[in-house]
């Protein structure tokens, strides 16, 4: 089933949560609203359940206009964060609920509580009470619980927060299989950038109601239209400088002393000579051999140097400025000493200061 909001804005007194959102999901996409807190992405998805009346707009559903139509009656399932589950029946009894409710006959209840224990790997589980399991169980209970009656969409209210870091990876893996075996169109909302990119084939960025961007995790990462997108999505590096010179699609830009070169920004607002512009690159895009040419060049002296085994964080100083740099994990650096890095100019990302005013 495809999702599509058209429009839809709501307010809570003075405070606009969501402001003429217009985003369509296809079906069987794992779509993901991503923000920070406060940024309207929960109240965007309780609107779609039907939690929520819009106060301007429409909510679609296989192209049919939903927004007065009640829970229970859009087809759809919602996992909380806090998993809400009864803590006086077991999981069987908790994962059969919806059933019960709609009054499906025994043995089908049986039946189909036995598969999606199955699918989530919580078989031999059903006799135990919600305070006898873990976390991870009790997330998987929930997310039992909610396929349990077959909805057509699921909407999926940051389930992971609770779980410590390594339940927290071993469950995105899980739901990502969940959801590509039973390819159900599945909206997720979460503050976490890494759990975004790895779970979600879009992502919509959300910040103060409105939608900043739409795109593939990867598109958002290493393409990002928007500074907000760019800053929130990944560790970067921030300088500011003045364009000095533009020759097709390639600036160059005074930064404190430096001169770096970096790929025109995109979209509709140009620069010229004169114009001040914020520049963005990744840690990752830096290396201690150049690559071409026309790389730039940075030399300062290190300051910090952080082991992460797969590679080192390395902070050096150029001139006012702190940069962080991802080197492989054998380089020789140490701190004190002067090193030179690169940054390829085709990995500069630009975007214009007047645009975020």
């Amino acid at each position: 089933m495809s999702v599509e909001l058209v429009k839809v804005s709501k307010r809570f007194g003075r405070v606009i949560a969501v402001n003429k959102v217009s985003i369509k999901v296809e079906k069987g996409e794992f779509f993901t609203l991503l923000g920070p807190s406060g940024c309207g992405k929960t109240t965007t998805l309780r609107i779609i359940a039907g939690l929520e009346m819009p106060d301007e707009g429409r909510v679609l559903m296989d192209g049919q206009d939903v927004t007065n139509l009640p829970p229970h009656k859009r087809d759809i399932a919602m996992v909380f964060q806090n998993y809400a589950l009864w803590p006086h029946m077991t999981v069987f009894e908790n994962v059969a609920y919806g059933l019960r409710v709609r009054r499906v006959p025994d043995g089908e209840v049986r039946r189909r509580v036995r598969e999606v224990l199955e699918l989530v790997k919580l078989e031999g589980l059903e006799n135990r009470y919600p305070a006898q399991l873990s976390g991870g169980q009790q997330q998987r209970v929930a997310l039992a619980r909610a396929l349990v009656i077959q909805p057509r969409v699921l909407l999926l209210d940051e389930p992971l927060s609770n779980l410590d870091a390594k339940l927290r990876t071993e469950m995105r893996e899980e739901l990502r299989r969940i959801q590509k075996s039973l390819n159900i169109t599945t909206i997720y909302v979460t503050h976490d950038q890494e759990e975004a990119m790895v779970l979600s084939d879009r992502v919509a960025v959300m910040n103060s109601g409105n939608i900043v961007e739409v795109g593939k995790p990867e598109e958002l990462y290493s393409r990002p239209r928007t500074l907000f997108t760019a800053t929130f999505i990944g560790r970067y590096n921030l300088l500011e400088g003045r364009v000095v010179q533009v020759v097709d699609d390639v600036l160059m830009v005074e930064c404190s002393g430096l001169r770096i070169r970096s790929r025109a920004p995109t979209g509709e607002v140009r620069v010229v000579p004169g114009d001040w512009v914020y520049l963005l690159f990744r840690p990752h895009s830096a290396s201690t051999t150049p690559t071409s040419k026309e790389d730039n060049e940075f030399s300062g002296k290190v300051v910090t140097i952080s082991y992460l085994g797969e590679r080192l964080e390395v902070e050096v100083e150029v001139g006012p400025h702190r940069i962080l740099l991802y080197l492989p994990p054998n380089s020789p650096v140490n701190p004190g000493e002067h090193i030179s890095f690169y940054v390829p100019y085709k990995d500069m990302l630009a975007y214009p200061k007047k645009q975020q005013i």
